[in-house]
Order: structure tokens, then C-alpha cells, then sequence
């Protein structure tokens, strides 16, 4: 699940995705969207932004950590205060991934994402 309130950053995540490992991508907009999402279904991973509307990605973290405790939960944010990442840490985030970077770099960071998490799936270079 990718939640991220951007459109082309859904679009270009969702396409990483895709093309590194055999899944299905959902999104949602928002952090209470992807609540309601992890009370349908059963998620393999979770790709959460910090800054969106509603219910913003740390909010949300602590509810689905309490949701889906064997989930792994990576950030995917702008965001590098201090004590925003400590409690994520605190809330259960798993990974963190910075994405005010290159496109390349963003795309070389979740595969190599995706490999940690996920080192039995096809993981495309």
C-alpha cells in the first residue's frame, strides 16, 4: 500500500513497485484512508508520507502499527526534523526513505528497499 496525498509521487512509486517485485499496488490519499484500507486487508508492505491531509503519516503510523504489528511500515518523506523520525521509530517505522531526491537515487533507494523487505521476490536492478 502507498499512502502519499501527491499524485505523481504515487504514480512514480507505484511504478517502481511494479516493476521491481511481482505485487498489486493500492493507494490512498490520506493516513485515514489507509486506516480503513489496513482494517480491509492485508497489506505486505506500507509506504507511508509524513505530511498529508486529515490524518497525517505519523498519526496514522501508531494506529496501523496497532493494526498490522509484523507489517513493515517505511516513510517516505521530506521530512528530516529530529524528533518527527524519533517517533516514527518510536511508533514502529520500519525503514525511512528520504524522496526530495533524484529521481534515480528514489528509484535506487525502494529497490534496494524492496530487497531487504522482500529478498525471496524477483528484485529487478
Amino acid at each position: 500500500m502507498l499512502v502519499d496525498d501527491e499524485t505523481y509521487m504515487q504514480v512514480f512509486v507505484g511504478r517502481v513497485l511494479a516493476s521491481s517485485i511481482n505485487c498489486t499496488v493500492t493507494t490512498a490519499r490520506d493516513g485515514q484512508a489507509a486506516i480503513d484500507q489496513c482494517e480491509k486487508s492485508d497489506p505486505q508492505l506500507i509506504i507511508l508520507d509524513i505530511n498529508m491531509p486529515r490524518v497525517d503519516g505519523v498519526q496514522a503510523l501508531g494506529r496501523i502499527r496497532a493494526l498490522k504489528p509484523d507489517v513493515p511500515i517505511v516513510m517516505l518523506t521530506s521530512i528530516s526534523e529530529e524528533a518527527v523520525v524519533e517517533e516514527c521509530v518510536t511508533k514502529g517505522a520500519s525503514a525511512f526513505i528520504r524522496k526530495d531526491v533524484r529521481a534515480d537515487l528514489l528509484q535506487t533507494e525502494l529497490q534496494e528497499m524492496l530487497q531487504q523487505f522482500f529478498s525471496d521476490e524477483k528484485a529487478a536492478p
